[in-house]
């Protein structure tokens, strides 16, 4: 059965707000947008913004959440890729996607002044469940995926982990955002990844691709 008038009608006028919340928190800042510049945007009364969002700030996390289901899909993608590759490839895939999550917030303005607002706008306890909600379970889909793969140090608590790895990826991204020098300290977040990365690898496969790269 096809959507009928009305429902076609309601996800116009969400999708119109939700651009319209992405243009002007990436761009006026979440402070100075009131409910009447998104709804003027979007070119739709208050009341259909009220009749989708409880107010400005459910608003905002909704097109934060956005951000955050693009990198679930990225993490949950990486974990897909390791089937059929050699063994040590895990440590690569892996180090692939904090780059790219990590980068996004030089290369995407819209990105990196969502992320940056993010823990203020929302509170420090929502920020991090709703990172935990979405982000969380393919972290640690991937890196048990990686325990399986003798990748990493096998008797690493892989939650525990994960929900390191989580803040190590979202702490790395709020300093780019907050960078004078972005692109600098991008170089200096990757680096620093590459050790966090390589602490968890098993001994053997370390050893191993250190006598590979010599």
């Amino acid at each position: 059965m096809g959507l009928s008038r009305r429902q076609v009608s309601a996800d116009g006028t969400r999708r119109a707000l939700m651009e319209s919340a992405r243009d002007c928190f990436s761009t006026t800042g979440y402070e100075a947008t009131t409910v009447e510049a998104l709804t003027s945007r979007a070119q739709v009364s208050k009341g259909a913004f009220y009749r989708h969002f409880v107010d400005k700030k459910a608003a905002f996390e909704a097109v934060f959440l956005e951000r955050l289901v693009w990198v679930a899909a990225l993490i949950g993608r990486a974990c897909e890729q390791l089937d059929g590759q050699p063994r040590g490839a895990g440590i690569g895939i892996v180090s692939r996607v904090a780059t790219e999550f990590a980068a996004l917030s030089v290369t995407d303005p819209v990105h990196r002044e969502l992320l940056r607002q993010a823990p203020e706008v929302l509170g420090a306890d929502r920020y991090q469940a709703i990172d935990d909600e979405h982000v969380l379970p393919p972290l640690v889909g991937l890196l048990t995926s990686m325990v399986d793969r003798g990748e990493l140090v096998p008797t690493v608590p892989v939650a525990t982990t994960a929900r390191l790895l989580l803040r190590v990826l979202c702490s790395g991204n709020t300093l780019v955002c907050q960078a004078a020098n972005p692109h600098a300290m991008l170089g200096e977040v990757v680096a620093a990844s590459g050790a966090f990365f390589s602490g968890l690898m098993a001994a053997d496969l370390r050893a191993e691709l250190a006598a590979t790269n010599q």
